[in-house]
């Protein structure tokens, strides 16, 4: 292959990359309660899932990580949270008991 035909292709390689990191990023809705002393706004909503925050937070509420729902899902979360025992009840009552 030429260097223009190496480089093209490069190219190419690189543009779908990118696009491919970019529709990774999936918006998410965190459910749980206000807890603003530690950046936790209900329904916030996130270009990609907050990590940091998530891990952050996770080391005073165990279970955080099931707050953090994608957008799609959010009707489903919202109906799993007001439903007694489910994962997300559970990780929502946790939130609402634990200490300040």
């Amino acid at each position: 292959m030429s260097e223009k035909k190496v480089a093209e292709k490069a190219a190419e390689n690189t543009a779908k990359a990118k696009k491919q990191a970019v529709e990774k990023l999936e918006t998410v809705v965190y459910i749980g309660p206000n807890k603003l002393m530690d950046g936790l706004k209900q329904y916030a909503v996130y270009r990609g899932r907050p990590d940091e925050l998530i891990k952050t937070a996770a080391m005073k509420y165990k279970n955080i990580t099931r707050l953090f729902v994608p957008v799609d899902g959010l009707n489903d979360a919202m109906a799993a949270v007001e439903k007694k025992g489910t994962p997300v009840n559970l990780a929502y009552n946790e939130m609402m008991g634990a200490n300040e």
